[in-house]
């Protein structure tokens, strides 16, 4: 089911777009990697989202039900906290979390999906995200996706000898790091963008191959590792198949850590295929990951205060809405009775002028009687942090305020 819920990154802006324009949604972020799909939006209804959700990939929602789960206010900004700072990730604190995270905030920004509202909860969550890495041990002795992917490659086959890794993205460049570090007699890389692969070749001093010559690759390979963006698989049973037969039935191992995958499932039925998903490689995490807990347990009580920080600073932009509401429909009362009055006095025939003068004192004092009366008593008091309020709100220069 995850595999059927993935949004791809070329058409994001596309369902950025239809969010807006189908849903009434105000702000919206995508967040789609190996292990998650997520949709971060400022909605009335969150059934709208949810309804869109299933809509894009032609799943009901009853077969999405299970899978589902929707936060909202408080609890929807904890747990992109946790996200972006890798606490419900698969490998606990992994960093590349955040990365993906920056790339679809920045890409809701250049689709013009995000607002004032968005624009400082997720700067928020950046500055969180930081602090619990420096403040914290949770990125310690790191544990990614990639090293887990070749810790398995090398329990399977102590001895690497050929390998092949398939794409070019970040995730692999963070494999190829702990590959090298084993030192295997020989790396291929493959990718659909041979630029791409020859430039992670250059950096990792590896062999760069055309994306024509994978299915040669993988008659040559022990091991293979695959990461690609693909929205469909890359390798199927047919040419596993065709490789093997040249392989004369010469063992392989499989990886396969790209959501959606990129080898067919069915190429684990060959007899000589031993193939293995992104979810063979809980266990490895799992075992790695037992001196992170209590980093883990620090990072929650960080973002526990930085999600209620966020929430006070929402409810203060809610509080001085309505002020500024209330405050307008006073004055528009005020107007309103004044110019009721001088109306009359201008029907009876009194002189505009004479009329007008009184209009603008009339309003001015009554206008300014309630602040003098509160700014009188508040300096009987001494409150003389009130009047150095009124001095900013009423922006008096300085030099008429020396008093104060």
């Amino acid at each position: 089911m995850r595999e059927k819920v993935v949004f791809s990154l070329e058409k994001l802006p596309l369902y950025l777009a239809d969010l807006l324009a189908l849903e009434n949604i105000q702000e919206a972020v995508i967040l789609s990697t190996c292990n998650r799909s997520e949709l971060y939006c400022d909605v009335d209804d969150a059934e709208k989202a949810l309804n869109w959700f299933c809509r894009q990939h032609q799943l009901t929602r009853d077969e999405l039900q299970p899978f589902l789960y929707v936060y909202q206010e408080q609890a929807a900004v904890e747990h992109m906290m946790h996200v972006a700072c890798g606490i419900d990730s698969m490998v606990l604190g992994e960093s590349q979390i955040l990365g993906q995270m920056k790339n679809a905030f920045s890409e809701s920004c250049a689709a013009g999906v995000v607002g004032p509202l968005f624009n400082r909860l997720f700067q928020q969550i950046f500055a969180v995200a930081k602090e619990v890495r420096t403040n914290t041990s949770i990125g310690a002795c790191p544990v990614s996706v990639a090293s887990a992917a070749v810790g398995l490659a090398k329990q399977i086959t102590p001895d690497l000898n050929t390998v092949l890794v398939v794409g070019a993205g970040d995730t692999v460049d963070l494999l190829l790091r702990y590959l090298k570090a084993q030192n295997p007699k020989r790396i291929m890389i493959v990718n659909r963008s041979i630029e791409n692969a020859e430039m992670l070749a250059k950096k990792h001093a590896i062999e760069s191959m055309d994306f024509s010559a994978l299915h040669e690759a993988l008659a040559v390979a022990d091991i293979v590792i695959s990461a690609t963006g693909s929205a469909l698989p890359i390798i199927n049973k047919s040419m596993m198949q065709s490789v093997m037969s040249q392989r004369q039935d010469a063992a392989i191992t499989m990886l396969d850590i790209a959501v959606p995958r990129d080898v067919d499932v069915t190429v684990g039925e060959i007899a000589s295929v031993r193939l293995y998903c992104i979810d063979d490689l809980k266990s490895i995490i799992q075992h790695n990951l037992r001196g992170r807990e209590h980093a883990a347990e620090k990072a929650r009580e960080v973002i526990l205060q930085k999600t209620l920080d966020f929430m006070t600073w929402q409810k203060s932009l809610d509080l001085v809405a309505v002020t500024i509401k209330a405050y307008r429909s006073q004055v528009e009362d005020l107007c309103q009775a004044e110019l009721s009055k001088a109306t009359k006095q201008l029907q009876r025939g009194d002189d505009p002028l004479q009329v007008m003068s009184l209009f603008a004192y009339s309003f001015m004092n009554k206008l300014l009687h309630t602040p003098s009366v509160q700014l009188r008593q508040a300096g009987v008091e001494g409150r003389f942090d009130i009047l150095q309020l009124a001095q900013q709100l009423f922006a008096i220069p300085q030099s008429e305020s020396e008093l104060l």
